[in-house]
């Protein structure tokens, strides 16, 4: 599925991690003196950490606070549905082909305060198919 058409990004991001993997299914037989495999289903998951930041002037059109994610997606009342699905565009440099992009579901997620330091809101999430876009 592709990139959607009205994309707002989350206002600050400390960092974020991403790890993909491709499950392998054994091909030996009863006779095999080594192990074969071929490649089977591939996924990814990974993590971030939010910082609370307070939406000014323009931004709640163009970006989304911790809260509008949380509340949109996975911190509300009632089920969590196909709806709640987000996308997830992590960019790894300045230029125009060096993103990863994906859909993706919030797996989890929680809130941490310390007296005199930003709010963090560390999160974790699992894609959805494929990748739209990664690094060329």
């Amino acid at each position: 599925m592709a990139a959607p058409s009205n994309v707002r990004e989350v206002a600050k991001i400390r960092d974020w991690s991403l790890d993909t993997t491709v499950e392998l299914i054994s091909t030996n037989s009863i006779d095999s003196g080594v192990n074969t495999f071929t490649p089977g289903i591939k996924g990814a998951t990974g993590s971030a950490t939010l910082i609370y930041y307070r939406l000014e002037g323009s931004e709640p059109t163009t970006k989304y606070s911790f809260v509008d994610l949380l509340t949109n997606s996975i911190m509300k009342t009632g089920n969590i549905s196909e709806a709640d699905r987000l996308f997830f565009e992590l960019n790894t440099g300045g230029g125009a082909s060096d993103d990863i992009k994906f859909w993706g579901y919030i797996t989890s997620a929680g809130v941490a305060v310390s007296t005199g330091e930003l709010s963090t809101v560390p999160i974790q999430f699992t894609m959805d198919g494929d990748f739209v876009e990664v690094l060329s």
